[in-house]
């Protein structure tokens, strides 16, 4: 069971180390905790976690929940409180968590909410690697950089989609415009989505085959 990346967030120090051993003992062996938002963000930037169990009021200026909010990729939480309030429980609700424990933390409970987040973590058949930055979702059909979501158009998700079923071959502006336009279109459209699909995948991934095509290239 060694698929979640799990990061602990609790401002008590003593709580968040019990957790953390509770977890391990459970069989989960990449467990981080921090005890304030700042490392919690700063890991969160350098370590690829997927799982946040996260206290919703902590000793911060913004709660929990709101730290949630502002972060930059999506990723799997599930909230510990002391609280039972129906104000903060329709809080969490609203970034849709995986679930919700009540301190003191039951072991069970915290169990089941574990295996649930294994059965959400993308296999790797759902990730396609452009390089050690660069990864695209296929289930989700998002791009990532770091982490961080890139928003790419319907027309540049199409073509990068298209490019990446090619697996690495030309694929012709012809079949380009076919694919995406369905109709005629100018050599100058065609030339505008490839120049802004590159711009985003930073320069580094496209190859033109001159008067021809494109092929997207793996750099990993």
């Amino acid at each position: 069971m060694n698929n979640l990346k799990i990061l602990i967030v609790e401002d008590e120090s003593l709580i968040a180390l019990e957790l953390t051993e509770t977890i391990k003992l459970l069989g989960y062996s990449t467990v981080n905790y921090a005890t304030t938002l700042r490392v919690a963000k700063q890991i969160i930037d350098r370590e690829d976690i997927n799982l946040i169990i996260m206290d919703i009021n902590l000793n911060s200026t913004i709660t929990g929940v709101e730290f949630y909010k502002e972060l930059k990729r999506p990723i799997s939480i599930i909230y510990v409180t002391a609280y039972r309030d129906d104000l903060t429980i329709e809080e969490a609700v609203s970034t849709k968590p995986l679930g919700y424990l009540i301190k003191p933390v039951n072991d069970d409970e915290l169990k089941v909410l574990l295996k649930i987040a294994e059965s959400k973590v993308p296999t790797t058949s759902n990730l396609i690697k452009l390089n050690d930055e660069y990864i695209f979702h296929k289930e989700e059909e998002k791009l990532f950089y770091k982490n961080e979501f890139i928003n790419l158009g319907k027309k540049e998700l199409k073509l990068l989609k298209l490019l990446l079923s090619a697996n690495e071959k030309i694929v012709s502006f012809t079949q380009i415009e076919d694919e995406i336009w369905e109709n005629q279109i100018s050599s100058s459209a065609i030339r505008t989505l490839v120049y802004r699909l590159r711009s985003k995948l930073g320069q580094q991934f496209i190859e033109t085959e001159f008067n021809y095509g494109i092929k997207l290239l793996r750099l990993h």
